[in-house]
């Protein structure tokens, strides 16, 4: 205690610490202690009331206090092995980590026992539109591809590679950093990294005022250059020396998050930053960097106000444009795809201050709820993109399906997720929803930044047990194993720029409208707003009726307000309507779950068919059997040529190897060859496929399992 200088005695701590663990808020880990201006509504942990100004006062001694009481907590019960501890928290969430067999939610779609996985039990269809050209004055059956049917066919642009995202900076000097990046570089084609810390204490970049060294800074920019990447350089955080509050900290490493104590200093070390780059690497070279001011200052790793906020990036923009007006800066990076941006754009285009680029997060969720649920990262997006102008380049520069972390460090179990073969479905869904699709307004960013590329990551602090799969942020694991969602982004990276339109499933009947309770508030569980043209409760109903996953709704009497839920907590309020729901019968889940990306190679001679099947965590999912139909004439998926790669329960899936060994603490190289081989996804002959059934040269069924992914790739047959 005395050496971190633990400025509050022990009985606050733990009143602290227990307003930590309970707090409804984003937990990312037991080492960054949230300390939010807004309250988030979020019932699936208990509630507490927070108090912002403790924390503040705290530093990173609450933080490690708060971790202490887990840690405290585990060693009383004792550490009885990886896997019983990995199990028993998992069960505790009701779900099973990488099992056989993925547990049936209870939702008002839930799903018979008779229906559970082992079989295929729900069918979907999906055929591929033409996507050839006719050629003028032949027949119709004649094609050439020399050209696309520009009415079916978009570009696909690949946003997802623009960027990645990264432990704290003082990492990048770690070998096995840079040997997990070097990865991620040659196998998902991403741009640029971005990560915490660039100007904290640890990296040695400014000791005093005026004193500044950038020697670490060029070792990590030299080592981007030689793998083909180039940085977002997150201006954080504050050095020591110029920090407002001293013992205001943020995670592990304790990054110092308070404003400066002179905000032209700030502005000369900017500068300083700047000018020494755009003098190492030339104009042209810098300038296809980015500056992104700061982490999420809506949340913890800020104590000043937004006001503040503007004013730290004012400073920094200018100190960036003094050193070159080609220099790229942007904001303001907060934690959800539209928070501030309108404050933010409204300061700039006020006071004159310059952005090339506009950054926000998007996660789906940061506990249970909301947990995997790809409809929300693309609402996200849906609400970014109606604030920018098209030409605006925006940064999603942290994303993913849960903003949890460090599973092994003893809480937050929907950190599991980040290890699961469940994440890589989600990543199709997102993808397949938010790219550029024939006929449909435009949502993509730049840039969708999934956070991280790497285990080897300490917001929290390395991990206390099951080292190789214990819930944190990475694609990779500490023993340079991908998981699951890298070998997703593999498959994305690997298909051409040509999308192809595809017709699903009739959608099924329209849900309706169930009984109402008047004088109560379904608190929680927001997945959205209805339009502000909703004005009556039952306008809201029917406005929740047309959002997938849409179960509840309450609408507020005196704003007119529609809030649009996907569960329920019922509490007393008299300013409240609120309902349900009904589905409508028989629906087929396999209708909602699956979907199709299909992708035609540069040189139009391949034809890459992505098939997933995914919802949401708390929402019943079923093996299903999809029929891919393409173009008559175009394809012979039963060519020896067709082939097929599978991320399932059963395939890619290195976490069960794992829990096979008995999820032991720390591995061996002998058991991480053995991970690891089970991490590759073997290519198999698509005709003799198990699960595969060839119904003739254009048409397929295939038995794709609950959040299972099967990548199809056949030769296109030219006419």
């Amino acid at each position: 205690t005395k050496q971190r200088a633990v400025s509050v005695n022990i009985m606050e701590k733990l009143t602290q610490t227990l307003d930590i663990i309970s707090s409804p808020r984003r937990l990312r880990s037991v080492g960054t202690c949230p300390a939010p201006r807004q309250h988030t509504q979020d019932f699936s942990v208990a509630t507490a009331t927070v108090r912002p100004a403790m924390f503040r006062a705290a530093s990173v001694s609450t933080c490690w206090a708060a971790s202490m009481v887990v840690a405290c907590a585990i060693s009383v019960a004792g550490f009885r092995g990886g896997a019983q501890m990995y199990a028993e928290h998992i069960k505790d969430h009701h779900l099973k980590h990488g099992a056989p067999e993925h547990p049936i939610r209870t939702t008002p779609w839930s799903v018979p026992e008779s229906d559970r996985r082992g079989r295929a039990s729900g069918n979907a269809t999906f055929s591929i539109a033409e996507f050839r050209a006719t050629t003028q004055g032949q027949q119709s059956r004649s094609h050439t591809y020399a050209k696309a049917n520009s009415a079916n066919t978009t570009a696909f642009s690949h946003f997802f590679e623009g960027s990645v995202g990264s432990g704290h900076i003082a990492l990048s000097l770690r070998q096995d950093y840079r040997e997990h990046l070097t990865m991620a570089a040659r196998d998902l084609g991403v741009k640029r990294v971005r990560g915490h810390g660039l100007l904290d204490d640890d990296m040695s970049v400014s000791y005093a005022e005026g004193k500044n060294s950038f020697y670490n800074v060029d070792s990590f920019v030299d080592f981007l250059l030689s793998i083909d990447m180039r940085p977002i350089f997150e201006l954080s955080f504050m050095p020591e020396w110029l920090a407002s509050i001293k013992n205001y900290t943020v995670c592990h490493y304790q990054g110092h998050a308070s404003p400066p104590t002179d905000y032209t200093k700030w502005q000369e070390l900017i500068n300083a930053l700047g000018t020494h780059l755009v003098q190492r690497y030339g104009e042209d070279l810098a300038s296809e960097f980015r500056f992104e001011c700061w982490n999420e200052p809506n949340d913890h790793f800020w104590s000043g106000s937004e006001e503040e906020y503007f004013k730290l990036y004012q400073h920094a923009a200018w100190g960036l444009k003094n050193a070159s007006k080609r220099l790229r800066v942007g904001g303001p990076a907060t934690n959800s795809a539209v928070r501030w941006m309108s404050d933010f754009l409204a300061f700039c285009n006020a006071t004159g201050t310059p952005y090339d680029f506009v950054s926000t997060h998007d996660y789906s969720a940061c506990s249970v709820t909301n947990l995997g649920d790809a409809q929300a990262a693309v609402l996200g997006l849906q609400k970014g993109r109606a604030i920018l102008d098209p030409s605006t380049e925006w940064l999603i520069t942290e994303y993913g399906a849960s903003c949890v972390q460090g599973f092994g460090s003893g809480y937050n179990p929907p950190a599991a997720y980040h290890d699961m073969v469940d994440q890589a479905a989600y990543t199709m869904a997102v993808v397949d929803r938010a790219a550029d699709y024939p006929g449909r307004a435009s949502i993509e960013p730049q840039a969708l930044s999934y956070w991280a590329f790497s285990d080897v990551f300490e917001e929290a602090f390395f991990p206390l047990a099951n080292e190789s799969f214990h819930g944190m942020f990475g694609l990779i694991n500490l023993h340079g194993i991908p998981k699951p969602t890298y070998r997703a982004y593999q498959l994305l990276h690997e298909v051409g720029t040509t999308r192809v339109a595809v017709q699903g499933p009739s959608p099924p009947p329209p849900p309706t409208c169930g009984p109402v309770e008047t004088g109560v508030d379904y608190y929680g569980h927001d997945i959205g707003s209805a339009p502000p043209n909703v004005t009556t409760p039952e306008e809201c109903c029917h406005a929740c009726s047309a959002v997938p996953g849409c179960l509840y709704y309450s609408f507020h009497t005196d704003s007119k307000q529609c809030g649009l839920k996907n569960g329920r907590n019922a509490t007393p309020d008299a300013s409240r309507i609120s309902g349900s729901i009904v589905p409508p019968p028989n629906v087929d889940r396999c209708h909602q779950t699956t979907g199709v990306i299909a992708v035609i190679n540069s040189t139009s001679s391949q034809l890459d068919v992505i098939v997933y099947n995914h919802e949401a965590y708390n929402t019943s999912v079923l093996d299903c059997t999809v029929r891919v139909e393409a173009p008559a004439g175009s394809v012979d998926f039963g060519a020896k040529s067709s082939t097929l790669r599978r991320i399932d329960g059963s395939h890619t899936n290195p976490l069960a190897t794992w829990i096979a060994m008995g999820a032991p603490d720390y591995t061996t190289p002998a058991q991480n060859k053995a991970i690891m081989a089970s991490s590759v996804m073997e290519t198999q002959v698509l005709s003799s496929a198990q699960g595969v059934t060839i119904v003739g040269p254009s048409a397929l069924d295939i038995v794709v399992p609950a959040h299972g992914t099967a990548a199809i790739r056949v030769n296109l047959i030219n006419p």
